[in-house]
């Protein structure tokens, strides 16, 4: 019997539309008993039956079969689905992604990659995505992101970062815009012509540049209390910047640059012989969200058939 919602033995909720509260499935525990498979997915549209799917689907979220472990994952399943495994990064809030790595996979092992990331600036928050590919036909994108920070300015080519405490150096930029002022003959004020849409950036840079220890803590190879351990770095660097080779310059204010550097780089002394400062200038050359620019100007491996178009 109900009465004003309340049962015989007075249940408040007896006439809820929603008497039940599920929450979300976070932990499963056997015991006790000899099992052959434990499955779990989120479709709903299936019949309870004594047999398992034949193989994983999308709504599969695990399958253990107890086959001498309790593996419950499905590399097997991707192994079989997946020729190439491919990551991928962008700044958060933008659509475009970028791929960074790809991995061509034969065996389990292939599934973890490892890859160094130096076109991140600091203080930019930005996505990475890990996702498989079959002959062309991307699968579900597995997404994480992160912020790095670092109080150093770097300048990179391949694997090698070379860097300088931003107190002891500086970085001054000038922005071109190729243009001409043309003085009419009757006219007062000049006219504006800009022929090009040319618009990048140049620099000068100066620091007591030293090779990274640990990439990891973005800590440089020298103590702090013996600058004269410097000059031994000075003939490498000044090397380093005239191998022609294209570099990344990073400043710890978030400015990112694909630079060259032109001529001709010196190395003075500051107050003191051994405290060694090199002073070089450099003209941007590309954009680092540009696939097509990081492919041939030599920083990526990653050919047009990757591109994300």
């Amino acid at each position: 019997m109900f009465i004003c919602g309340i049962h015989s033995v007075g249940g408040a909720l007896a006439c809820a539309l929603t008497p039940t509260n599920i929450k979300n499935i976070n932990y499963v525990e056997l015991k006790n008993g000899i099992y052959d498979d434990l499955y779990i997915t989120k479709a709903t549209d299936f019949e309870l039956t004594n047999a398992c799917p034949e193989e994983w689907d999308f709504d599969t979220i695990l399958w253990a079969k107890f086959n001498g472990s309790t593996n419950a994952g499905n590399v097997d399943w991707n192994l079989e689905n997946t020729s190439h495994l491919i990551l991928k990064s962008r700044t958060e809030g933008n659509f475009q992604w970028k791929t960074i790595a790809i991995k061509e996979v034969e065996s389990t092992e292939d599934f973890v990659i490892n890859y160094p990331d130096y076109f991140v600036a600091s203080g930019q928050s930005v996505e990475y995505a890990l996702l498989p590919v079959l002959y062309g036909l991307e699968g579900n994108y597995a997404i994480t992101k992160t912020v790095s920070s670092f109080d150093n300015m770097f300048l990179i080519e391949g694997n090698t970062v070379w860097g300088t405490k931003i107190t002891d150096g500086f970085c001054d930029t000038t922005r071109n815009i190729p243009s001409a002022n043309v003085e009419l003959l009757h006219g007062r004020y000049p006219v504006f012509v800009r022929n090009t849409i040319a618009n990048y950036d140049t620099g000068n840079c100066k620091g007591s540049f030293i090779p990274l220890d640990d990439e990891e803590s973005c800590t440089l190879a020298y103590d702090n209390a013996h600058d004269y351990k410097r000059i031994t770095y000075q003939r490498d660097f000044m090397d380093f910047l005239c191998d022609s080779i294209p570099k990344i310059l990073k400043l710890p204010d978030g400015r990112l640059w694909l630079v060259q550097v032109t001529p001709n780089p010196a190395d003075t002394a500051n107050q003191k012989y051994n405290n060694r400062e090199t002073t070089w200038s450099w003209v941007e050359i590309g954009s680092v969200d540009s696939e097509e620019d990081l492919y041939y100007l030599g920083f990526s491996e990653i050919g047009p058939e990757w591109w994300n178009k």
